[in-house]
């Protein structure tokens, strides 16, 4: 083989898999449940222009008598949605909805101490109640240390509850800073000396079908 040849083999441009999105270079922020990027990715990814999209954080809303409190967070997260030219709305306090259906909901499962039982229960619950058929659900999740060192994966919570509440698995995509090929993680979480602590590197997107019954 030629010289050049194999110089331009070896050259070429990295191709990203479509199972992974690239969110520019700056490392994750633990503490962001709305990151903007991965937001954004997904609404332009599974939604259509002025379509219902619905997000879903843990833990759940709080609410004072029909006052609803809503987070600064999600009303940031909210205008997002907005500015991409679809109708945002918050997720109920409870599981009774009497709303249109929606078209998209978000779930965030990113902010710290989640019991992954009981948050993939709930917005799987909530999910299936909102959803439009054809509607689909998006979770974010990441794995973490607990402060004794166990890590932690909401992964399979979310998809057996998913499963059990009728929803179709479609995909599971990483989303991840990188720059050239390599990712950037986070600085390791701070912890008690010994303790193993996570460095949050990527958030695992999980998509899910609302199918169509009867």
């Amino acid at each position: 083989m030629p010289a050049n040849s194999r110089h331009s083999s070896t050259s070429a441009p990295v191709r990203v898999p479509s199972t992974l999105w690239a969110l520019g270079h700056e490392p994750l922020d633990p503490q962001d449940r709305w990151p903007d990027p991965v937001l954004a990715q997904a609404i332009a990814e599974f939604s259509e222009p002025a379509a219902r999209v619905m997000l879903l954080g843990w833990p759940t809303p709080a609410a004072r008598g029909a006052l609803r409190i809503i987070e600064p967070d999600t009303a940031a997260a909210l205008a997002l949605i907005g500015d991409l030219g679809r109708h945002g709305l918050d997720a109920p306090t409870g599981r009774s909805w009497s709303g249109r259906p929606v078209d998209l909901v978000i779930a965030s499962l990113l902010a710290e101490h989640v019991d992954p039982n009981a948050a993939a229960d709930h917005v799987t619950a909530l999910a299936t109640e909102v959803l439009a058929m054809g509607g689909l659900l998006v979770v974010l999740s990441r794995c973490r240390h607990s402060d004794s060192g166990v890590l932690n994966d909401p992964a399979g919570s979310v998809v057996a509850a998913a499963q059990a509440a009728d929803l179709l698995y479609l995909q599971h995509i990483i989303a991840a800073p990188v720059s050239g090929t390599t990712i950037t993680a986070a600085p390791a979480e701070p912890g008690s000396a010994g303790v193993a602590r996570h460095r949050v590197a990527h958030i695992d997107v999980f998509v899910f079908l609302q199918p169509a019954h009867g």
